[in-house]
């Protein structure tokens, strides 16, 4: 069975344990929430399953494959987080371009289709959206990306009722 296998991680900052033999398996064409009080190790756990960060002790599994600089198993995971890593000056547009250089299937015309239906202008620079906008740029980039496994680190930051509707009436997730 496809998925990804969190074998007995752990990590530690210091002497602060966020995650202690941690252990799940995430199955393909699920969808499963983190739920957690803030600092319980959640965003870790999403950092290390894209090798963001590394464990001190345990392996992680991407459909069999060790992910550890395993370019062809994190290609199949995409990783919305807080954190965005585009370039200072870097349009939407070129942001979704950019992010077609690491996900070969991204889907350009669903990106741009999706940024028309939320009034994400593509020209604004990444760096200048408000923080709503910022969230829906990054949800738009995740589910463009058509990866296997699509995970999402506070997918609603900033965003306002209505457009939280919106996204929940226009987003479907394909089934593998």
């Amino acid at each position: 069975m496809n998925g990804i296998a969190v074998n007995h991680i752990s990590k530690r900052f210091g002497t602060t344990h966020a995650l202690d033999d941690v252990s799940i398996i995430f199955k393909e064409n699920k969808i499963y929430g983190l739920l957690g009080r803030n600092g319980a190790g959640k965003s870790t756990l999403l950092n290390i399953i894209t090798n963001r960060i590394f464990t001190d002790d345990g392996e992680i599994l991407i459909d069999h494959q060790p992910a550890q600089e395993n370019d062809q198993a994190l290609r199949k995971v995409y990783l919305m987080s807080e954190k965005d890593f585009y370039p200072e000056k870097m349009k939407v547009n070129d942001g979704f371009k950019w992010s077609q250089e690491f996900y070969p299937d991204f889907d350009m015309e669903y990106a741009l289709s999706l940024s028309e239906k939320f009034t994400l202008n593509i020209k604004n620079k990444i760096k200048s959206l408000s923080t709503g906008y910022t969230t829906i740029f990054k949800v738009i980039t995740a589910l463009a990306s058509n990866v296997p496994y699509i995970l999402l680190d506070e997918p609603i930051l900033g965003l306002d009722n209505s457009i939280r509707v919106l996204l929940k009436n226009t987003v479907s997730f394909p089934v593998r």
